[in-house]
């Protein structure tokens, strides 16, 4: 059975609230060691200042599936939130859910109401693009020869017409690095993590570049260039994530864990 959330009806949950809510809380983060779905939330982690360890599931793909029904949906990333005495833990599965929480604790979404629409409108989609690639593209089961066919596709039609769009929208704000206001933004590190994906192709060097695309490589540049991001991705643990587990693992960087499966305090 899987890991199923405490009951809430007729139950006071301001507790669990709390622990959500805190400025001192403490989090773990489950997932495999690569960067991909999890690049915005460690990023936000790291623009936070928060207090955070990268956890590492035991054995993902064991017949006896104890990794996976100890998590709500058999599904990675899980964000485990830890209140400061270590009593309470919350957690938090599924990689956007985790996105809107840690964005809208941290201010990632923006001023007001507006720009929070604003903010999520861009990262739906992004992440309709994203989820396009990723599961009918880069993870689909085919013999190599099709699945270059599919991914050449998405070069050829799905990706430029992303590119096309987000580039008029950050002309809309001037080409400051930003789809919405002055600051990073959820929109923005969600972007960011999907010109990752896309500058693994080395057919990306005609999709972006500074000629063609002046609004997504200044919006690089202004993520690259922020000092939390700077040195978080200067980490060991950054530097031991490999893009995607088609790639060969890395040594395990010091100070991660692997699950527990139970509440990783």
């Amino acid at each position: 059975m899987v890991r199923t959330y405490p009951a809430t009806a007729n139950v006071d949950t301001s507790a669990q609230a709390a622990v959500l809510d805190a400025v001192d809380s403490t989090y773990s983060l489950l997932y495999f060691d690569t960067q991909g779905i999890c690049n915005p939330i460690r990023d936000m982690l790291a623009l936070s200042g928060a207090q955070w360890k990268q956890l590492f599931p035991r054995d993902w793909e064991n017949e006896d599936r104890a990794d996976k029904e100890s998590t709500p949906f058999e599904v990675m990333p899980v964000l485990y939130v830890h209140s400061k005495d270590g009593k309470e833990t919350v957690v938090i599965a599924e990689s956007k859910v985790i996105e809107q929480y840690l964005a809208n604790k941290f201010g990632f979404l923006g001023r007001n109401n507006y720009e929070q629409v604003l903010v999520n409108s861009f990262v739906f989609s992004t992440g309709g693009l994203w989820d396009d690639l990723l599961y009918g593209g880069l993870n689909v089961q085919a013999p190599p020869e099709v699945k270059q066919e599919i991914i050449a596709g998405f070069l050829a039609k799905k990706i430029p017409n992303w590119i096309r769009i987000h580039e008029q929208h950050l002309a809309a704000n001037g080409r400051n690095g930003h789809y919405v206001g002055d600051q990073i933004t959820l929109a923005d590190l969600r972007t960011d993590a999907m010109l990752r994906v896309i500058q693994r192709f080395p057919a990306s060097a005609e999709l972006l570049n500074a000629e063609k695309t002046p609004g997504l490589v200044k919006l690089q540049e202004e993520i690259n260039a922020h000092p939390k991001i700077a040195e978080w991705r200067a980490s060991e643990l950054a530097r031991s994530l490999r893009p995607s587990r088609q790639f060969p693992a890395l040594p395990r960087a010091s100070g991660t864990g692997i699950h527990d499966r139970k509440d990783n305090q």
